[in-house]
């Protein structure tokens, strides 16, 4: 675990039962349990007073959950966000919250034991801020309860919001999920939680174009599976246990996700056991019921619809109007107290209400944690494992030190372009954007000799071309020429979907341009959704030599890069998502929520021939792979997948193994409805050194191999499966079994 010094504790944020007034309620007697205690609570408040506990303030509120003064009860603050950064400004001078690189990035390590360390570096500072009065970007305090990890699926590449997600598969989102969650729920010896995890945003939320009142028509079987898996094992008790949800704005068939009793009660609640998770609206979703689809009569209607299906607590204004919705017999008053009941007994089980803080040993988390030299060392660990090689002929990299490079392309010298979306509130303490390393910067710092130069050529997306002579006589006078190219939040974010797949405003004829020098070029993509660039790969353009997966590298990522171009690391990764050709755009309506249809979407269902597929990877070491399956005795497990993997070079590096189950025909034809091409089951990344050796075992249950069927039931298709071992480039390993 990463713990830095204990210190004495400032004056934190909320913090109940600190006042006389309070320490006379029965809801801060620590002899009572939990349970008692949050019942008293709420049995003491008036309707308005719990109403008033149950919405978080934005825009120009006041700080709410609102203190209670008659009970002593301070205010509290919800909507903190801790995706990639705990989104509060900087507590002090080098006291700026640790930004991991973007979530797609971490996914591509393939790393569940990062993601995990992610969780408690990200939870530790949560607790950090909230310990030393720390603000949001709002002006409001920090709280326990945070927002992350985003686990939609990057499943179409014009979404906004890719820059937030890990990844295209649900398997991977849901272990990323689970393991990150674990970091932050860790509890200490007294079992309190260090941070609070809601996951985000439940469900099918990919499109931002009228996201506040769209509705999608997604079968059973899409939301078994592809919807709603990552959010099972991140949800269930046995798995992940977050601590609740976000409902997303859309609308799926016609009912709002925040009104949606089937997701809500009858999925998460019941079918995945978790009757005590916590749901809350994104920000404004219930006052979204007066228009489409739902079209609510009046704000007491959709206050009342929102709670009814499910809502606890309501980021914005619609909560207010649920005293009227209960005047008028649209919902009840327990109803609620069932609701705000589950909200209380997070905060109470986190620590919150007791009258001696000092019981939760996360209290003593000392403001200087917050960016410690121990969560800097995990975000460069990080960072290490966030790259893709996708291309290195003739072996251009690693580079020599001393060499003349030439750093040319939008994101040549950019550094809030780097950043992903929600990546942090504020990245410096200086109030800029300084403190960002740029690619150019990186470069400079790792050559030995100051024989970098660097220029943009061009904007993100603009028609400007007056900085193409002066980046292009640089190029011309280089040994290698690095082509920083991508998209910034200035072409996909929230509220923006990207117009179609390609590099925006003249880059891709400035990287013909470029790449016409016939200089050795490495060209690095820094993006959030994938990025095609079949203009640049294909004849009559000779291709770069060297091609990385950047994606959003964030404050510090740009020096792992340069690390890793320059061979001080060989931890390169895979692909979390497939990178379409441009013509993909026009084959694939953005509102086409069906994974199978031609010519559909991610590796699981795409017909055609994608430009790098989900897995690839590259590595400076030759790997090889040996393989065997061992079969079980029993009705419940298949087998075992034993796999040895070598380090055939001379070289240190990491692989990453993939195991997938491949339907036959003879299952095909008897399932109804289109199955996956391929599916992933199993993932191990390996650290390897030169010469040597290592072993990876999946071992395989039958419920592993279930598939969903046309009315969202989960089955085993009885046939022929072929079990691929894959590292992503090179042949597979398949083995045929029969269920």
């Amino acid at each position: 675990m990463i713990m830095a010094t204990v210190a004495t504790v400032a004056t934190p944020n909320y913090q109940g039962c600190q006042t006389t007034r309070a320490l006379l309620q029965p809801y801060c007697n620590t002899s009572l349990p939990i349970a008692a205690r949050v019942e008293s609570l709420i049995t003491s408040l008036t309707l308005d007073e719990k109403v008033s506990r149950m919405y978080s303030c934005v825009d120009d509120c006041d700080t709410c959950p609102c203190a209670v003064d008659r009970v002593g009860l301070p205010e509290y603050a919800y909507l903190l966000e801790a995706n990639t950064a705990v989104a509060a400004v900087c507590l002090a001078k080098e006291q700026c919250a640790t930004v991991f690189p973007g979530p797609n990035g971490l996914a591509a390590s393939f790393n569940r034991t990062m993601w995990r360390q992610k969780g408690i570096v990200l939870s530790t500072e949560v607790r950090a801020f909230q310990n030393h009065g720390g603000k949001r970007g709002l002006g409001k305090q920090t709280g326990l309860a945070v927002y992350g990890p985003n686990i939609n699926l990057a499943s179409e590449p014009r979404f906004g919001r890719n820059s937030e997600l890990p990844g295209e598969d649900p398997f991977v989102a849901g272990a990323y999920a689970a393991e990150m969650v674990r970091g932050m729920q860790e509890v200490d010896a007294a079992g309190y939680p260090r941070s609070i995890a809601y996951l985000k945003h439940f469900v099918a939320y990919r499109r931002e174009q009228d996201r506040g009142h769209d509705t999608y028509n997604i079968s059973a079987f899409d939301f078994t599976d592809s919807y709603l898996p990552m959010y099972e094992v991140g949800m269930r008790a046995d798995a992940g246990n977050a601590s609740g949800l976000m409902c997303s704005y859309n609308a799926e068939n016609g009912v709002p996700s925040c009104a949606n009793g089937w997701l809500l009660n009858t999925v998460l609640r019941d079918q995945w056991s978790r009757p005590d998770a916590v749901v809350t609206t994104d920000s404004g979703a219930v006052q979204n019921l007066r228009g489409a689809p739902a079209f609510a009569p009046t704000d007491a209607a959709a206050a009342a619809w929102a709670l009814n299906n499910g809502t606890d607590i309501n980021d914005g204004h619609g909560f207010p109007a649920l005293p009227d919705a209960i005047a008028q017999g649209l919902t009840h008053e327990t109803t609620v107290d069932q609701a705000l009941r589950r909200a209380l007994t997070q905060l109470f089980a986190a620590g919150l209400f007791e009258p001696d803080p000092s019981t939760v040993s996360w209290t003593s988390i000392p403001a200087n944690a917050i960016n410690s030299s121990a969560h800097q060392a995990a975000n460069m660990d990080a960072a290490l494992q966030s790259f893709v090689l996708l291309r290195n002929e003739n072996a251009l990299l690693p580079l020599k030190r001393g060499m003349t490079i030439a750093v040319v392309g939008p994101q040549a010298e950019g550094r809030s372009s780097l950043l992903s979306d929600y990546a942090t509130e504020e990245p410096c303490d200086d109030g800029t954007d300084e403190c960002i390393v740029s690619i150019a910067d990186a470069f400079r710092a790792i050559n030995r000799a100051p024989r970098v130069t660097s220029a943009t050529g061009v904007d993100i997306n603009s028609d400007d071309a007056s900085g193409i002579p002066a980046a292009l006589k640089l190029a011309q006078a280089a040994d290698v020429v690095v082509l920083a190219l991508g998209i910034d939040k200035s072409v996909e974010g929230e509220g923006r979907d990207r117009p179609n797949v390609t590099l925006p405003g003249l880059q891709e004829d400035f990287g013909k341009q470029v790449l016409a020098l016939g200089k050795p070029v490495l060209l690095v993509l820094v993006n959030g959704g994938a990025v095609a660039i079949d203009g640049l790969i294909h004849p009559p353009v000779t291709p770069p030599r060297a091609i990385i997966e950047a994606f959003n590298p964030n404050t510090i990522g740009a020096s792992a890069l340069a690390s890793l171009v320059y061979g001080d690391a060989n931890s390169w990764s895979k692909l979390p998502y497939t990178i379409y050709p441009s013509s993909y755009a026009a084959e694939q309506p953005t509102d086409n929520f069906d994974f199978a249809k031609s010519p559909g979407r991610t590796y699981r269902y795409y017909e055609g021939k994608p430009i790098f597929n989900f897995g690839f990877g590259l590595s400076y070491t030759p790997f090889g792979m040996k393989c065997q399956f061992s079969p079980a005795a029993t009705n419940v497990t298949l087998g075992t997948f034993d796999c040895q993997v070598c380090n055939l070079g001379a070289i240190h590096g990491d692989e990453v193994v993939f195991l997938y189950q491949q339907p036959m025909e003879n299952v095909r034809k008897f399932a109804d409805h289109a199955l996956p091409i391929k599916r992933l089951i199993g993932f191990e990344r390996l650290s390897v050194g030169a010469g040597s050796a290592t072993n990876v075992s999946f071992v395989v249950s039958k419920e592993m191999l279930k598939l969903a069927s046309s009315d969202g039931s989960k089955v085993l298709y009885k046939g022929s499966y072929t079990m691929l071992l894959s590292r992503g480039h090179g042949e597979d390993v398949g083995f045929e079994v029969q269920i």
